[in-house]
């Protein structure tokens, strides 16, 4: 089981989950994202193909030839896109509170990847900004988990990182990624399961329901008491759902037929008679 952590967090977010599932007799790896936790702040595009083909490559670095795959938020943008660099067989996908479903995404966050004032940020300011945002966003992190993940995100190359993903990622209209752009180029779709937190106030909960409009046959499972962090928030039933999902036969689900990124499809209406626009790249 690979877990893939989300923006401005690590791989403790998965302090909660990780038990669980070892604990029913998976073996659980995570990671810090590169310009997150503890790994290297490096000078480089942090784009989601970039992110991708990092975890694509620590994966075959660890062996892992057979495995399950969750990606949290940003990290559920980055676990599609590594389906793409195929560095191994991917058996389920479970995606939570992710992007890439629709386009919404919170206002501070969009407004942020346009002017890119983030990447100006002092270190100290983001570290008061990741405590207070935390705060106000939830996650049930105690007080010491709020503290580390704030001087982690004061480490000085930490805002650059974060500002280029989201001029990546984001623009003023919302998220420019979507399932849809990677999953035309996977050869089978594996097993999909979505979990969102009904009080989400960074990516709508409705963006659970959406996956239907264009892969028939996720599971999906919304929890009415969490938020944006429902693998900690709701851990007792997002666990056993989860192991569920991973241990029961399903079928592979399957695009709908004539599915297309939201803004490719706004395209498409605008102009009817031009070819599909190229998807952004993964």
């Amino acid at each position: 089981m690979v877990l893939v952590h989300g923006l401005s967090d690590s791989c403790r977010t998965w302090n909660r989950l990780a038990p669980a599932l070892a604990a029913a007799g998976r073996r659980v790896v995570a990671l810090d994202l590169p310009g997150h936790g503890d790994s290297a702040r490096p000078d480089a595009p942090y784009t989601v193909a970039w992110y991708a083909g990092v975890v694509a490559e620590w994966i075959r670095a660890l062996r892992l030839g057979d495995f399950d795959l969750v990606g949290h938020s940003f990290g559920g943008s980055i676990a599609m896109c590594v389906a793409t660099e195929r560095p191994g067989r991917i058996h389920r996908v479970g995606l939570v509170a992710a992007g890439g479903i629709g386009t919404e995404v919170a206002l501070p966050l969009r407004l942020a990847a346009v002017t890119g004032l983030i990447e100006l940020a002092a270190p100290v300011l983001m570290g008061v900004g990741t405590h207070a945002g935390v705060l106000v966003l939830g996650g049930d992190f105690s007080a010491e988990e709020r503290r580390h993940l704030a001087r982690m995100n004061a480490r000085p190359g930490t805002a650059r990182a974060l500002s280029r993903t989201l001029r990546h990622a984001i623009d003023l209209r919302g998220q420019r990624h979507h399932l849809m752009d990677i999953a035309h180029r996977l050869p089978e779709i594996p097993p999909l399961a979505v979990y969102w937190g009904e009080r989400d106030q960074v990516i709508p909960a409705r963006h659970a329901a959406d996956i239907d409009r264009y892969i028939e046959g996720a599971a999906v499972r919304r929890f009415a008491r969490a938020g944006h962090y429902p693998h900690r928030e709701a851990v007792s039933d997002l666990a056993p759902d989860l192991l569920r999902f991973l241990d029961e036969p399903r079928p592979a689900p399957r695009l709908r037929t004539g599915a297309r990124a939201p803004r490719a499809s706004a395209a498409a209406a605008r102009a009817p008679q031009a070819s599909r626009p190229p998807p952004v790249p993964c």
